[in-house]
């Protein structure tokens, strides 16, 4: 007789407790979201680039078309996606690089395809460019045991794909190689590596950028590639933006506009195409990690387990 009675009680404890239970969750994934907006904003405030000695027009390599370095920007977007674990490093990494980078003074300040761009660096142990940061000593050690005298490694022929792979040389390394926009075709396939598509796709296939990604760029040569540094969220409204560290280009930083429709704006480079990006697979976001932490906290202190529970099941 009062069997049924118990049963009942259970049930409507079991309902009262899982919307408690929501509402914990929906507060933490709250919170959870906060915490990333705060921690992604200052991804979308790198440190401020300077270029000694340049002049502010150059000539864009393959059109001839005028082309402004653009400087790292300093400024806090609204919305900012943050960098995940690995992201974090590579962007570190190269930024130090970057910083080393500089033109041929025999240039004279004046940037030119091919001799006159972004390929040599501040070698340690050397004085020029004066108020320079030397580049990183530990990225050159990586060229030395997979590369030695590489021509695209060398100081003052410093190509892009040597530029990305020395930012994931310290964190996760890419073992394989092949021209720029041919690593789009090569990664494609490779275990432990992840694609997301921008102009490679139609707008239900993009994919949001993040810093640390390697951005591909497909043009009517071998394309290029660069490493993703901040990105500003666009809306429906407003447009975001891009920001990309390199080599063997007019200027080691580089910011375009990312459309709400997620691809990137490049009239300022003519004949390239943002083409998607490259990244390291990862483990679960910790929103949906601590999300699910909670959950299981609590389910282990409950009398009894609402979506398990035999009784509950046979009414």
């Amino acid at each position: 007789m009062h069997a049924p009675k118990t049963v009942l009680v259970a049930f409507l404890a079991g309902i009262a407790l899982l919307i408690f239970l929501a509402g914990f969750l929906l507060s933490g994934l709250s919170a959870a979201l906060a915490s990333m907006q705060v921690s992604g904003a200052g991804s979308c405030q790198p440190a401020s680039f300077t270029t000694p000695g340049l002049t502010a027009t150059t000539t864009h390599a393959l059109t001839g078309t005028a082309d402004t370095p653009t400087q790292q920007p300093t400024g806090t977007a609204p919305s900012c996606v943050p960098p995940n674990g690995s992201g974090k490093q590579v962007v570190a990494w190269a930024q130090a690089m970057a910083a080393a980078l500089y033109v041929n003074p025999a240039c004279h300040g004046q940037i030119s395809y091919p001799n006159c761009y972004y390929t040599w660096y501040k070698a340690p142990g050397t004085d020029y460019p004066p108020d320079t940061p030397d580049f990183p000593q530990a990225v050159i050690q990586y060229v030395e045991q997979v590369c030695p005298g590489c021509f695209a490694w060398a100081n003052g022929t410093f190509q892009c794909v040597s530029f990305v792979r020395g930012a994931y040389s310290q964190v996760y390394p890419m073992t394989i190689t092949a021209n720029a926009f041919a690593l789009w075709a090569l990664y494609a396939t490779q275990p432990g590596w992840v694609e997301i598509p921008s102009g490679a796709s139609p707008p239900d296939q993009r994919g949001m950028p993040q810093p640390g990604d390697v951005i591909v760029f497909k043009d009517a040569s071998i394309g290029h590639v660069a490493i993703v540094m901040s990105v500003a969220v666009p809306s429906q409204n407003a447009n975001g933006s891009i920001t990309f560290s390199n080599a063997n280009s007019v200027s080691p930083y580089t910011t375009m506009t990312l459309l709400p429709d997620l691809t990137v704006d490049t009239s300022s480079w003519p004949g390239y195409t943002a083409w998607g990006y490259i990244r390291p697979r990862t483990a679960p976001t910790a929103l949906h990690s601590s999300a699910w932490h909670r959950l299981s906290l609590l389910l282990h202190f409950l009398p009894f387990n609402p979506f398990w529970n035999k009784e509950t099941t046979a009414l």
